[in-house]
């Protein structure tokens, strides 16, 4: 349980990072706190990632010759795979966002309940 000082230091970094939501996206882009760039920046598999990637872009431009993998990709057809990806990519997407609509209608009622609490 967080002691008087910690809520207080919770409260004026919420405080802060509410006061950021007016300034331009751009801006709010380039703040480490309270966004998501300390942990993407941090996270071990989006590094590994990258790595395997740019590794496989270096060898590829290296090597003069087609390798058979490649050749046996160009008989099938990945249109279609790409298709069924988009649309689950589409469909969890928007699942998503319904989930985030929903539970930003609950916050709200329940500012709204406070807020009636408050004035009687």
């Amino acid at each position: 349980r967080p002691d008087f000082k910690e809520l207080k230091s919770i409260e004026k970094e919420r405080r802060e990072i509410l006061l950021r939501a007016e300034l331009p996206f751009w801006r709010i882009l380039m703040f480490w706190s309270g966004t998501c760039l300390k942990e993407i920046a941090t996270d071990s598999l989006v590094w590994t990632t990258l790595i395997i990637y740019i590794g496989i872009r270096i060898y590829a431009n290296i090597v003069d010759y087609v390798p058979d993998s490649v050749e046996l990709l160009q008989k099938t057809n990945v249109g279609i795979l790409g298709g069924f990806l988009s649309f689950f990519l589409v469909l969890f997407v928007n699942q998503t966002n319904g989930r985030f609509l929903e539970m930003y209608g609950f916050s709200k009622a329940c500012s709204g309940r406070i807020q009636d609490v408050a004035g009687l």
